[in-house]
């Protein structure tokens, strides 16, 4: 079912904000970290948010809405979908002028990190434990065939499908550690 691998989705990002905050614990405490790989989270994150995940979410929340009528708390999901992106663009505009050795403050960073991590938690936890519920209490097993049939699944995860690309080998082997 679509919910069930977006579910498993919200699992892996998940993982990964728990490994940005050991990076941002570390950062506080001064010692030195690896910010290619918050940068590798962060292409991750915006690649398959972008590509696959939200827009996953939004099929199904465009339907809800067209079927069952207004819900404030979905109504503003698609809003929430281009906070978070523009959000993550910044965020990885950050890492990349300290990957090109611009002198950021380490607590201006740590702070940016913290709001970055904490924004994409919280709005997680609010599709799972606020949204999703609604939505399973109304979908009938129509709905979910109706919402499977308008969604065109990506090909692979390139972090957490059946091959991990190139790219992410690290960040991979990191996350099996």
């Amino acid at each position: 079912m679509l919910l069930d691998s977006i579910h498993t989705e919200h699992g892996y990002i998940n993982r990964l904000l728990r490994l940005l905050r050991t990076k941002l614990a570390a950062i506080r405490e001064g010692y030195d970290v690896n910010y290619q790989m918050i940068r590798d989270i962060v292409t991750y994150l915006q690649n398959q948010a972008e590509h696959c995940h939200h827009p996953k979410e939004d099929v199904i929340y465009h339907y809800y809405l067209s079927h069952y009528g207004d819900e404030q708390r979905i109504l503003d999901l698609e809003a929430e979908h281009v906070e978070l992106a523009k959000l993550t663009s910044e965020f990885a505009e950050t890492v990349d002028m300290v990957l090109m050795d611009a002198v950021i403050p380490l607590d201006v960073f740590a702070e940016k990190l913290n709001a970055f991590v904490e924004r994409q938690k919280q709005h997680l936890d609010m599709e799972e434990k606020q949204v999703f519920p609604v939505i399973r209490q109304h979908f009938t097993s129509s709905d979910w065939a109706a919402v499977e049939s308008e969604y065109q699944e990506c090909l692979c995860d390139p972090l957490f499908g059946k091959e991990v690309s190139a790219q992410y080998r690290e960040l991979a082997s990191r996350l099996e550690s």
